[in-house]
């Protein structure tokens, strides 16, 4: 009679699993939209937030709310994700060049995708995401020439009247220029 094999998350690495085997506790996180996702001690806790809430109550056993509107679903699956192939690839010392390539994979969503990401990141204190997602956002915007530019690649509207525009034109010349760096 051979033993039961180790179910596992599919993107666990052996290592990841064994640590849940040997006792790596699940963590009930509780979205903004009411549902419930598992996730292992050991990923939940690279949340500075998560964790300090598990120090505070003592109790792994209790649902942990994320009561931030971004921290939807679709959102903390992602971010899961992402800290489940961040621990992997420290588990097994990945080279940078495997991680930068997952990283511009990852980075690679919708503009509605990204910034609720970097929300959820920064609600959840996940710096290392938070970063990842904001370099995103600056290179979109480098990209741009003028502010025009940001508006329409963003999708912002002008706030401003046609006369504040201009007078802003007039007293800073340098930032409608197409040609500056």
């Amino acid at each position: 009679h051979s033993p039961t094999p180790l179910v596992c998350c599919p993107s666990f690495t052996p290592q990841l699993c064994t640590a849940f085997a040997m006792g790596d506790t699940e963590i009930t996180l509780e979205t903004y939209d009411k549902h419930h996702v598992k996730v292992p001690k050991t990923i939940a806790t690279r949340s500075a937030i998560i964790n300090m809430m598990i120090e505070d109550t003592g109790d792994t056993n209790e649902v942990v709310p994320l009561a931030d509107k971004s921290c939807t679903l679709n959102i903390i699956q992602r971010v899961v994700e992402y800290l489940k192939k961040h621990a992997e690839f420290e588990a097994q010392g990945a080279d940078d060049e495997v991680m930068n390539n997952y990283d511009k994979e990852f980075q690679e969503q919708s503009d509605e995708i990204i910034f609720q990401t970097i929300l959820a990141a920064n609600f959840l204190d996940i710096k290392n995401l938070l970063e990842l997602m904001c370099k995103k956002v600056a290179d979109e915007i480098k990209k741009c020439k003028t502010p025009d530019d940001i508006r329409a690649r963003f999708n912002i509207r002008q706030d401003y009247t046609p006369e504040e525009v201009e007078e802003v034109k007039r007293a800073h010349p340098w930032i409608y220029d197409k040609h500056a760096k």
